[in-house]
């Protein structure tokens, strides 16, 4: 097994959140599916994820001055899926917020974020945002990734 193989499955071990990720790049609607966030700061309120430098959408993230983290509830693993192999939005699934914002309509949370840093992190790049609105809805509980897999919490 390799180092980064250990690695990964090291990891698998510590159950996160899921979120999509969203933004406007060149004109349409992109979003990518991230477990890799955390809350840094709450002056300002600051959020960090980090993107595979190789993704395919890593380029429209990291060019991106804003973009909406939406929080995954506990039925929105077939949006996880999705997010993680496409890089459009799923049809149906998502709309734009009041103040422009590609959103997940059956997010538990949404952060609209704007653009903070990004520092080098491996093979990652890593990004921090500035959360300028924050909306929520009720209930729902949360989707979450463990061992590979997605689970629930209620």
């Amino acid at each position: 097994m390799s180092s980064s193989q250990a690695f990964r499955d090291a990891m698998s071990q510590y159950p996160t959140g899921v979120t999509v990720v969203a933004t406007y790049h060149h004109g349409r609607a992109v979003g990518i599916t991230a477990n890799s966030f955390a809350s840094v700061s709450l002056e300002p309120p600051l959020v960090l994820w980090s993107v595979a430098r190789d993704a395919d959408r890593a380029e429209a993230f990291l060019k991106a001055a804003s973009y909406s983290i939406s929080f995954l509830g506990k039925e929105g693993a077939d949006i996880a899926q999705y997010c993680a192999e496409n890089e459009d939005l799923p049809s149906g699934r998502w709309s734009e917020n009041s103040f422009g914002f590609p959103v997940i309509d059956e997010a538990s949370v949404v952060l609209d974020c704007r653009q903070h840093a990004v520092h080098p992190g491996g093979d990652h790049d890593i990004i921090v945002g500035e959360v300028i609105r924050i909306h929520r809805a009720d209930g729902g509980g949360a989707l979450t990734f463990y061992k590979s897999e997605y689970g629930k919490l209620e």
